[in-house]
């Protein structure tokens, strides 16, 4: 498994892993519009903060992480359906932690409410539940100061 900076010409690459790994839950939620869906990404897509996530020579997922001074937010881990349970999106969240703990940052993200799955997986690295949204949990794992 291997990250790499996105370009912008990853647009439609990074449209199609979204399609292929969060649409399920976003058609129980709000229905899938593919026009809207599409736009919606388009305005959204920043190739800045967007890492794509490759797996035998091909693009399966992507990250993307807003960081400051104080947090690692992370705004997206998607994996495409078909590769999820690889062990590939552990890997990448033991990265994660391990770089909050060295920077001493919390780390941030929300999840839907109906991917239960997602909210296990989550809890395993020590992020816990601080809010409750209509469609979405926020979740945190805050740096633990040691004596």
């Amino acid at each position: 498994m291997n990250l790499r900076a996105a370009k912008t010409s990853d647009l439609e690459l990074t449209y199609r892993i979204k399609n292929k790994s969060i649409k399920p839950y976003v058609e129980k939620i709000w229905g899938w519009n593919e026009s809207n869906q599409l736009k919606i990404h388009n305005q959204s897509f920043n190739a800045n903060d967007t890492k794509l996530i490759e797996y035998h020579k091909q693009y399966i997922g992507f990250l993307v992480i807003k960081e400051t001074d104080n947090e690692i937010y992370i705004e997206n881990l998607l994996i495409e359906m078909e590769f999820q349970n690889l062990g590939i999106g552990k890997t990448i969240m033991e990265q994660i932690v391990e770089s909050a703990d060295f920077k001493k940052k919390r780390i941030r993200l929300k999840v839907f409410k109906i991917n239960t799955k997602a909210q296990r997986f989550y809890e395993n690295f020590g992020l816990e539940k601080i809010s409750e949204m209509e469609n979405h949990i926020e979740m945190e794992k805050t740096y633990q100061k040691t004596p």
